[in-house]
């Protein structure tokens, strides 16, 4: 049977590996759904409920780091101080590229009409990405050296 630290040890790989596939899945499902017609009919409101419901889960697994139904020993090896740091410059990379997504989307606005929802979405979505990559990568890059 394997120890703790191999069992959290391979969940810490996976974690890393999911991250990073999971921004740019999340990505790349939003460049197909543009630009956002008026008025919603059933097939784009249960798309952007989808949207919604993915962000929202992609969040939570950036501001606890997977391992919710883990026990409290297993949590505490997922979550040790350097993926606590890993997951806190990520965010902070997120709010960084979420600032700059505004201010793209801002200046967009003023060659391309772009919807509030469009914008908001663009910006939610590249936010969560950007923060998404920079958690796996550092994940990653730690577990190699580690």
């Amino acid at each position: 049977m394997a120890s703790h630290a191999d069992l959290a040890d391979r969940i810490a790989w996976g974690r890393a590996r999911a991250a990073t596939v999971m921004a740019l899945v999340f990505v790349a499902a939003q460049i197909g759904s543009f630009p956002d017609d008026l008025p919603l009919n059933r097939p784009q409101t249960l798309h952007l409920a989808a949207w919604i419901v993915w962000a929202a889960a992609l969040l939570l697994f950036l501001s606890v780091g997977g391992g919710l139904w883990r026990g409290r020993r297993m949590r505490a090896l997922l979550n040790d101080e350097t993926t606590i740091d890993h997951r806190r410059r990520a965010m902070a990379l997120g709010f960084w590229g979420t600032i700059a997504t505004a201010a793209l989307v801002y200046g967009l606005s003023f060659y391309e009409p772009i919807t509030a929802r469009e914008g908001a979405r663009l910006i939610i979505t590249f936010g969560i990405a950007l923060a998404l990559l920079r958690f796996g990568t550092l994940e990653r890059k730690a577990l190699k050296n580690g």
